[in-house]
């Protein structure tokens, strides 16, 4: 049923396309968008198993992207958009997510290098400063240093080892359709042909390497957001699934959030789950409250991961939790000051804990 209407859909928007005249007042004109990150942070870091390193008590973090982004409105009320994120740091990944869309009131299309829509449409815990449900925790509190127990996280970004915003590919050419939100309700369906996961798609050849890749994954979310009376509330779920044609068995992941609201205040949590053969087999989920007035807002959050680790016998786990407070200075710029603790516990005794102080500024632009 999901694949006849997502067909329906798609007609019909290509119907709309063909019968009015495709004339805009204007071409595409691109401007500029994007944030920049800056967080200096003290920390007391403990590793037990002989970690080569010997980590300093200092350190300053920072990040962003500059984003080239532009649309146009044809006469037959469809707008046709283009965005491109540069990072603003020499990377691997140099160009990040990079796509167009095509959106009315049939809804949105997406293609290109985008995350898929189960992930977009995620919900999880509120957040106040530095996150903890996100690989930021390995930034601030760092695993321990690989001493033959091969922590997980190493590479478990939008997996259950990090994070309960879930995901099976990153930003790999893939084609999205979200519908329009009916009644808080909006619907997303995604299509990945090769989830490399590499971070810049694929397009020498287009097609994947069904020996070796992760292949024909589909990817569904949704999400309910609406207020009551001045009481709000926002659920989601997501499914994500690919094809392994190896001795490895297909990949799923599964997630769903929820956040509660009133007066300021607000209270949620999200859980994230993997069956794979892959070493981010596990569970994690999140929980957390937040109060805002005006420019200030406090919150709390604790994260907890399990997952199957390279080692075998066991699992590597990650306890984290934060308090932080946040001051909106002005239009797009938000200053806070986090304190954040983290316990890595590896299957083969590679553990580590730490506690950091943190306090920066996030400028969005």
């Amino acid at each position: 049923m999901k694949k006849v209407l997502f067909g329906s859909t798609a007609l019909a928007a290509v119907g709309a396309v063909a019968a009015a005249p495709a004339i805009a007042a204007e071409g595409i004109k691109l401007g500029l968008g994007g944030y920049y990150n800056a967080f200096f942070a003290v920390a007391d870091y403990d590793e037990d198993n002989g970690d080569p390193r010997d980590l300093g008590a200092t350190g300053v973090f920072a990040d962003g992207e500059v984003h080239f982004k532009g649309k146009t409105t044809l006469d037959n009320g469809i707008t046709f958009g283009v965005q491109i994120e540069l990072e603003a740091f020499t990377s691997g990944d140099q160009i990040d997510e990079n796509y167009m869309f095509i959106e009315g009131s049939f809804g949105r299309f997406v293609i290109g290098g985008e995350n898929t829509a189960a992930y977009m449409t995620q919900i999880a815990g509120p957040e106040v400063g530095v996150p903890v449900n996100s690989g930021w925790v390995t930034i601030f509190n760092p695993p321990p240093a690989d001493a033959g127990g091969g922590l997980a996280v190493e590479t478990g970004f939008r997996t259950p080892a990090l994070s309960t915003y879930l995901d099976l590919t990153n930003d790999d050419h893939a084609l999205n359709y979200y519908s329009p939100r009916f009644s808080g309700f909006q619907i997303g369906v995604s299509y990945v042909p090769a989830a490399t996961g590499n971070g810049d798609g694929k397009n020498f050849p287009v097609y994947a390497d069904t020996n070796t890749e992760l292949h024909d994954m589909v990817a569904v979310g949704a999400n309910f957001v609406q207020s009551f009376d001045g009481f709000d509330i926002a659920l989601a779920g997501g499914y994500r699934r690919a094809e392994d044609d190896g001795p490895n068995t297909d990949p799923e992941q599964w997630s769903a959030g929820i956040n509660l609201g009133t007066a300021g205040f607000t209270i949620g949590g999200s859980v994230g789950i993997e069956d794979s053969d892959r070493t981010d087999e596990g569970t994690s989920f999140d929980i957390g409250a937040s109060y805002g007035s005006g420019p200030w807002a406090v919150g709390v959050q604790y994260f907890h991961s399990e997952v199957e680790g390279a080692a075998g016998g066991g699992d590597d786990e990650l306890n984290a939790a934060k308090a932080g407070i946040s001051y909106a200075v002005g239009p797009g710029i938000t200053a806070s000051a986090t304190l954040m603790w983290a316990e890595w516990d590896g299957q083969a005794g590679v553990d580590a804990e730490g506690v950091a102080g943190i306090i920066g500024v996030k400028m969005g632009f």
